[in-house]
């Protein structure tokens, strides 16, 4: 799951179905005692997918509520019907969406945007320590909600964590510093990296990357949409 490209280290999380944070809703989710799970979302992330094949290696149900978008994730056509609840919905800020949801659908248990939840983070952050047992020099990640760089923050206390976000109102990354991309979030990264990343947020660590990391660095790639 770790590999190295150009000297630095990826943790592969492209190579997971579901990709990396659903190796923390495994745990994560049982703990909850709820089989109905919602998550609300747009095609440019992969929160939804990581739920979608959670609840499906956990035997539970999802649904998730997706803003219309002319563009087509290829994690789309990887849900599994049996289990999951596809529902497009017209285009709005994904809390709106939310909101909605949580009125109109009181038999779904919503899951935050990014899954951000302390229980949720403390999960991640095991997952973080399970797969790189060893506290880095430094870590790079991308973040929107900020779950993931707190995660990784909880894990490696003493390791420079470096969040590349792709939004202008990003949450709170921990004691993350903070580089904002240049491209808007819904284009692609202009400098892809040498691995499969999402393009939209992941991919966007590399430009930086390039130039600034850590010889001993890792690149945390959440997975590819």
């Amino acid at each position: 799951m770790i590999e190295k490209q150009n000297g630095i280290s990826i943790l592969r999380g492209d190579k997971i179905r579901g990709g990396l944070k659903k190796l923390a809703l495994l745990e994560y989710l049982p703990q909850l005692n709820h089989t109905n799970f919602a998550y609300a979302g747009t095609v440019f992330g992969s929160g939804g997918w990581a739920l979608a094949t959670a609840c499906e290696e956990l035997g539970l149900r999802c649904s998730l509520f997706i803003a219309k978008s002319k563009h087509t994730s290829q994690w789309i056509n990887d849900l599994n019907p049996n289990t999951c609840d596809l529902i497009w919905v017209d285009p709005k800020p994904v809390e709106q969406i939310k909101s909605e949801i949580e009125t109109t659908r009181p038999d779904l248990y919503m899951m935050p945007l990014g899954f951000d939840n302390p229980d949720f983070i403390k999960s991640m952050a095991k997952t973080l320590k399970d797969i790189i047992p060893t506290p880095p020099p430094q870590i790079w990640l991308s973040a929107l909600s900020g779950a993931l760089a707190r995660a990784a923050c909880l894990a490696f206390p003493e390791t420079e964590i470096i969040a590349v976000s792709p939004v202008k109102h990003v949450g709170d990354c921990g004691h993350a510093r903070i580089i904002f991309a240049p491209e808007k979030f819904h284009h692609p990264a202009q400098t892809p990296p040498p691995y499969p990343a999402c393009p939209y947020s992941c991919a966007k660590i590399w430009q930086f990357v390039d130039l600034q990391a850590n010889n001993k660095a890792y690149i945390i790639n959440v997975g590819y949409i």
